[in-house]
């Protein structure tokens, strides 16, 4: 176990396996034909809320090539951190964001006009003759970032004017990359749009540069799909081993690499009729046994839940009361032998029951993506690797 020096009071944690985020990099390199065109692992959102100094390097010493940041600040965090490997972001930036990205290596992805020409005016004050690589993105219906289609031809013809920038790849965002392999679909005319792009790349003289398209839904799609395979997977979620779509988890072959733990901190014994926490809105409709937990909503778990429950002793036991920022409560009144500094687990797997990230995502009418990069700072992350590399 690697952890943390500082000591912790507080016996709440999210622990994070090494060992499974590499099994979970190698299954998805495996499903998408072994070698893609591109494969680049995001790390944004502090790798998903996992911690992005601890997974960057345990993808790096498992042969990851490339890394990718939503933020200039992200790329420059692992910088700092001693990360010498490629870095791209994937994100809007300005003159002064230019500047640091080519200061610091990190490879832009540009999606906009305005990007470009900061990405020029930078590359231009450098006195060094050697070319600055970039990745160029197309908007083929996302809507969000991107060149829109009919700019593609123009944008050739500035990239070729420009001796100190080289375009080494072209990318685009599915908006619903579980839907690719479905003819009629966004996704399916995404792709179709996104091939045509690159062809008006080609015909303005412009080398073939390396392509990338698919998300975690979208890997999985690639995965069942034929004469796909090359096409470079930039995997979010599913390398964390969860998935908007049951489906996508399943054809990969990931399993989940964090779980969320804490304790029994104090035991209230409440008669039949009393009220726990704040408002009084849930009753006792029997003498209870009311475990507090010292975790909360500052902790990232959820004050807007309904119906919730987690784990202790093997059996689910519901949480009761309103979520509070440092506690919550649980009704331990049917696991006779809970007692105190008993463990309970928020997300994970405990003897024959488990509470997923999805789960816990339904629970609040969210997305997984947003029950793991809400964890917040005060949770540390320890983590485990006992796989060799």
């Amino acid at each position: 176990m690697i952890e943390s020096n500082i000591h912790r009071h507080r016996k709440t944690s999210a622990y994070v396996d090494l060992a499974k985020l590499a099994e979970n990099y190698r299954n998805i390199l495996k499903a998408v034909g072994g070698k893609p065109e591109f494969f680049c692992p995001m790390v944004k959102a502090n790798a998903y809320g996992h911690g992005d100094v601890a997974v960057s390097k345990k993808l790096r010493a498992i042969g990851a090539k490339h890394l990718g940041v939503g933020l200039i600040e992200e790329g420059l965090h692992l910088r700092l951190a001693g990360d010498r490997g490629e870095i791209l972001h994937f994100g809007v930036f300005d003159l002064e964001g230019a500047r640091e990205m080519l200061a610091n290596q990190i490879v832009p992805v540009v999606g906009t006009r305005e990007c470009f020409e900061h990405l020029v005016k930078a590359a231009g004050e450098l006195s060094s003759a050697k070319p600055i690589e970039f990745h160029l993105k197309v908007n083929t219906g996302m809507n969000r970032l991107g060149i829109a289609e009919s700019e593609v031809s123009v944008m050739a013809t500035k990239i070729s004017n420009q001796s100190r920038l080289k375009l080494v790849g072209f990318a685009t965002h599915l908006a619903s990359g579980e839907n690719l392999g479905v003819q009629g679909e966004t996704a399916a005319e995404q792709l179709r749009r996104f091939l045509a792009s690159e062809a008006e790349l080609l015909k303005a003289g412009i080398s073939k540069p390396l392509r990338h398209i698919a998300n975690s839904s979208a890997a999985a799609e690639i995965s069942r799909m034929t004469g796909l395979q090359g096409l470079g997977v930039r995997p979010g979620l599913a390398l964390y081993g969860a998935s908007p779509e049951s489906k996508s988890q399943g054809s990969l072959g990931v399993t989940p690499v964090l779980s969320f733990v804490s304790h029994i901190a104090a035991l209230q014994d409440v008669r039949q009729g009393s009220r726990v926490s704040y408002g009084g809105t849930w009753t006792a409709k029997r003498d209870s046994r009311i475990g507090v937990v010292p975790c909360g909503y500052a902790d990232g778990f959820r004050r807007s839940q309904k119906n919730g429950s987690v784990l202790v002793r093997g059996h689910r036991v519901p949480i009761v009361g309103t979520i509070c920022m440092d506690y919550f409560m649980c009704d331990l009144t049917e696991v006779g032998s809970a007692s105190l500094d008993d463990q309970v687990t928020l997300i994970g797997r405990d003897g024959n029951e488990s509470i997923d990230a999805s789960e816990l995502a339904d629970r609040l009418g969210t997305i997984s993506y947003e029950i793991f990069t809400g964890l917040s700072e005060r949770v540390p992350r320890l983590y485990s690797d006992e796989m060799t590399t």
